[in-house]
């Protein structure tokens, strides 16, 4: 469990700062969803203490969908992220096949540090990078030697795990394919035994029970995160499957 915790713990000792991780594709767990990172680092406000004491809505806001939507419309490798609390933290996008996987923050230092101090933040700003892709890397290796991994990696369930938050329909996965929409079709039953909405779903759903298990976010945020039109549509559909609300979910799991 926590298989990367030493290699996080070991970058924050040698760089004199504190890492905190948005694993919104959860490619930085194990086969059976838990975490190989300690669940507290998800959260700015749990990680650094002068986050704690800011506006909660304001934080998910422009450290999370703000910095995801604008990730993906520039593709910026690095950059400095300020905040309206006059702090400040480096910010690194993670892509896997084009798409936004991961971010990780490295901080946090008030707006106005010494020259010294700006110096290693732009060192950080080289170095963190490279480590984020490294970290992806690392999680491969480790998911590799779990029995039975390779078959989770075919093409259907791989395009449906890499854009379960996005708007997507069998169209999609028919381009993906090269194939018909109804050879598609034909295809996802045989090879998984479900169609595409289905197998959809499930993957939304998986995600949305490791963001109630293992953090702080609030229903309608996972709801964002995980590509439901709404918090009612995921309300409906998370207790269609489970007998239960997200938020009952929450509850028991803590229980």
């Amino acid at each position: 469990m926590f298989e990367l915790e030493p290699l996080l713990g070991d970058f924050e000792l040698l760089c004199g700062c504190r890492l905190t991780l948005h694993d919104h594709h959860h490619v930085l767990a194990n086969p059976d969803g838990t975490p190989m990172f300690r669940p507290e680092r998800t959260s700015h406000r749990r990680t650094y203490a002068a986050c704690g004491k800011a506006n909660r809505q304001y934080c998910i806001a422009h450290c999370m969908f703000r910095f995801n939507a604008e990730a993906e419309r520039t593709r910026t490798r690095c950059r400095i992220n300020h905040c309206r609390e006059g702090n400040i933290e480096v910010a690194v996008p993670v892509f896997r096949n084009g798409r936004h996987v991961l971010s990780l923050f490295a901080g946090l230092w008030h707006r106005r540090v010494p020259e010294p101090e700006r110096k290693r933040i732009a060192a950080l700003c080289r170095l963190l990078p490279v480590f984020a892709d490294g970290l992806l890397t690392e999680a491969e290796r480790f998911k590799a030697a779990v029995p039975g991994h390779a078959a989770q990696k075919e093409k259907i369930r791989a395009f449906i795990a890499e854009n379960f938050n996005r708007r997507i329909s069998t169209s999609d996965l028919a381009g993906y394919l090269s194939l018909s929409v109804t050879r598609t079709c034909h295809a996802v039953r045989e090879t998984c035994g479900k169609p595409f909405s289905e197998l959809l779903t499930d993957e939304r759903l998986a995600h949305a029970e490791l963001f109630l298990r293992h953090t702080d976010y609030r229903i309608g945020e996972i709801a964002e995160l995980c590509g439901f039109p709404s918090v009612e549509h995921f309300t409906r559909t998370f207790h269609r499957r489970n007998r239960m609300s997200p938020g009952q979910f929450r509850k028991s799991i803590r229980n």
